[in-house]
């Protein structure tokens, strides 16, 4: 299994910054979140597309991106703020393709508890549609596009327990990226790599108590990480393990634990031949 880290706004890190950062830490593969001010921009403006791919090439990682997903809704009712969406997301596919990551992360978005239950369905075409064109252009530019499962909410979340992701994974065709953390506020993390093993291409590890996506450092919450890690063994599983926790502290203590537990298991040279199509 490949080893690599997640950048996050709380970090408060430049991305040369976090490169150097996750330099330190011998992960093989960074996972770049685009939520962050410095890397929006370049999802519309050609100088800093060119610059932030200028700085992730003087470094010796691969990389995943992750698409924007701070205000971004594909779930939404309003036709205006849903497409708008689609395309900030589908700019991150295009950024991906200018860096030459393989593998693009998205949210599916959630029908805000406003809105009644009955409207849920109009609200799950909205997605399809959205995310089959996100995965008809990953498609035609070699990227793998996954959907991430989300976690618990007042609203009405639409791509969070097993049985949903299988239903939109079979709908769209797209892969599908398990979030530990986000999994264990509604669910058994087991059932989701026993009804979706065959599509997982990527794996958010972090940690919290069962009830708040808190984001925490590995060891810190209710999560058997021995189980999971066994588990995904069970599955064959291969690909990237993504430390996606919300300190550089607590980054460190998952990443530097997840080496002791695995050992001659990470690969570190960052090889991606394992991601499956």
């Amino acid at each position: 299994m490949m080893l690599g880290v997640a950048n996050s706004t709380g970090l408060n890190m430049s991305l040369t910054g976090f490169l150097d950062f996750a330099t330190g830490l011998k992960v093989g593969l960074v996972e770049i979140k685009m939520d962050e001010p410095h890397l929006l921009s370049a999802l519309s403006k050609t100088k800093q597309r060119r610059a932030i791919r200028d700085i992730v090439e003087s470094f010796n990682f691969k990389y995943s991106v992750h698409a924007p997903y701070i205000d971004i809704n594909l779930a939404s009712m309003n036709s205006v703020l849903r497409k708008a969406s689609e395309k900030t997301i589908l700019r991150s596919l295009e950024f991906a393709t200018n860096i030459d990551a393989k593998l693009v992360v998205s949210h599916v978005g959630r029908l805000s508890r406003d809105y009644p239950k009955e409207m849920v369905t109009q609200s799950l075409k909205n997605v399809i549609s959205c995310l089959r064109n996100l995965a008809n252009f990953s498609k035609n530019h070699g990227i793998i596009f996954s959907i991430e499962n989300d976690h618990k909410s007042n609203d009405q979340i639409l791509a969070g327990y097993p049985e949903q992701l299988m239903f939109l994974i079979e709908k769209v065709g797209c892969k599908f990226t398990l979030d530990v953390g986000h999994a264990n506020t509604l669910a058994r993390i087991e059932t989701f790599m026993d009804m979706l093993a065959e599509h997982i291409v990527n794996v958010h590890l972090h940690d919290n108590n069962g009830e708040q996506d808190a984001h925490l450092s590995l060891g810190k919450g209710k999560i058997n990480f021995s189980a999971v890690l066994e588990s995904l063994g069970k599955t064959e599983y291969k690909g990237p393990l993504v430390v996606e926790v919300h300190s550089s502290s607590g980054l460190e203590e998952s990443v530097t634990l997840l080496r002791k537990t695995l050992g001659k298991r990470i690969d570190s040279s960052g090889n991606q031949h394992s991601l499956r199509v």
